[in-house]
């Protein structure tokens, strides 16, 4: 095997080494909970910038981000916090009475909008500047604009996380997989997404 630290081995084990870093510091930072926000927006930030290979200081590149997006990835997670909270409440109503249809596709719509945006919100609020409320309106206006890409984003996102849930019986295998790097993983089939989506809103350069 070449010893060349620029072959695929080597370029392979150095991006592996980093998307663990990046779910270390990812956990240690969302760890307040209300700062989860601008840890989405650091971990997109970051793994963007390193898939895009340009040159990058993985710690000082999240810490960066982190305070550039601490005060709007806070305001866009408290809101969608609040509706996550009302969604499970809802959810249980909604379980109570699956024999009722409009209810049933009330909740679809509301489940789908509340899903769609989340996976959108922090990626536009690391690329964009722009209010809270812009951010949150264009998170759910985009999803659907580019729809077979929100699905294919939807399903890489939510499949591992659903996965965990409805086996709690391997907690400890699952546990070790998202600690160790999880989000990371999730997160990097979340940028090369949304680098289908935002190159028509994006400048060349950019």
């Amino acid at each position: 095997m070449s010893l060349n630290p620029d072959n695929r081995f080597f370029s392979f084990m150095s991006l592996l080494g980093d998307l663990i870093l990046l779910n270390l510091l990812f956990i240690l930072t969302s760890i307040p909970i209300i700062t989860i926000g601008p840890s989405l927006c650091a971990l997109y930030s970051t793994i963007k910038k390193r898939l895009n290979k340009e040159e990058s200081y993985i710690i000082k590149d999240y810490k960066n981000a982190w305070k550039e997006n601490a005060k709007g990835g806070i305001c866009i997670w408290a809101v969608l916090f609040i509706l996550l909270a009302g969604m499970l409440l809802f959810t249980s109503y909604v379980a109570a009475h699956l024999t009722n249809l409009p209810l049933l596709v009330v909740y679809m719509i509301l489940f789908m909008w509340l899903s769609f945006t989340l996976l959108y919100a922090f990626p536009l609020q690391a690329t964009f500047i722009n209010t809270p409320f812009h951010i949150i309106v264009n998170s759910i206006l985009t999803s659907l604009c580019h729809l077979p890409w929100t699905i294919a984003m939807f399903l890489t996102t939510y499949l591992p996380m659903a996965f965990t849930l409805v086996f709690p019986r391997i907690i400890g295998v699952t546990a070790v997989y998202w600690i160790v790097i999880g989000f990371s993983l999730s997160m990097v089939c979340i940028v090369k997404i949304m680098k289908k989506v935002l190159v028509s809103y994006l400048a060349p350069q950019q």
